[in-house]
């Protein structure tokens, strides 16, 4: 493995990971974010056993969906009983500090970091300017390009969005503030950072690769 393109390979582009593997049946797409960044940050994870250890009533999840702060209370809830070395933030996007341009630097900053994972909720009218679609979603951030001033997003339902699809990213951010009828908040969006020292430093192999290679040691 080529260390020198570990951001671009664990980060940028998010395709170590293969999404269509964790796509679940529809309204799922909070808990399919999840087992797909914990993933992406070294530690295997699927969506049944995200159920599982978090002991999530499925119809709650399937049916009306979670929030953003139930997908919060589920991902710390998840690393608690795995004691996964990862740190957890949420940020609701009615908070006063949370502006156009905070959320531009933050997004500036997590593309270069192969430490942590974006994880957005968005409502998907307003990203994709589309009424028919929707509502709420979950998916995870993949880049961003500061000369277009272009978001890209790797969705968690590739065969319904794509796999990457880009947008403004001012979109994105009205998409975010969108208010939640079910909290009655602003969405926001969930940062998962791993604690370990950067491994690029001490030469050794990214544990997003090695989770990549059992996932599909496991297919054969």
């Amino acid at each position: 493995m080529d260390l020198d393109n570990l951001t671009q390979i664990s980060k940028r582009d998010l395709e170590i990971i293969q999404l269509h593997q964790f796509q679940q049946p529809i309204f799922c797409c909070n808990v399919t974010a999840l087992a797909y960044a914990f993933t992406a940050l070294g530690h295997l994870t699927t969506v049944d056993e995200i159920f599982y250890v978090a002991q999530l009533p499925i119809a709650s999840v399937l049916d009306d969906g979670m929030t953003l702060a139930e997908t919060y209370d589920t991902c710390l809830t998840y690393i608690e009983r795995k004691k996964l070395p990862l740190s957890i933030r949420v940020e609701h996007f009615d908070k006063p500090s949370m502006t156009l341009e905070a959320f531009m630097r933050e997004v500036e900053a997590a593309v270069s970091d192969e430490r942590d994972v974006h994880i957005l909720n968005f409502n998907t009218r307003i990203a994709h300017e589309n009424p028919s679609l929707e509502g709420g979603h979950f998916s995870l951030l993949a880049d961003y390009n500061p000369d277009t001033q272009e978001i890209t997003i790797a969705d968690t339902n590739p065969k319904r969005y794509t796999r990457f699809w880009k947008c403004p990213i001012q979109r994105l951010y009205a998409a975010c503030v969108d208010k939640d009828s079910a909290s009655n908040r602003s969405r926001g969006m969930i940062v998962l950072r791993r604690q370990e020292a950067n491994l690029a430093d001490k030469g050794v192999v990214h544990p997003a690769e090695i989770a990549l290679n059992k996932l599909h040691s496991n297919d054969v």
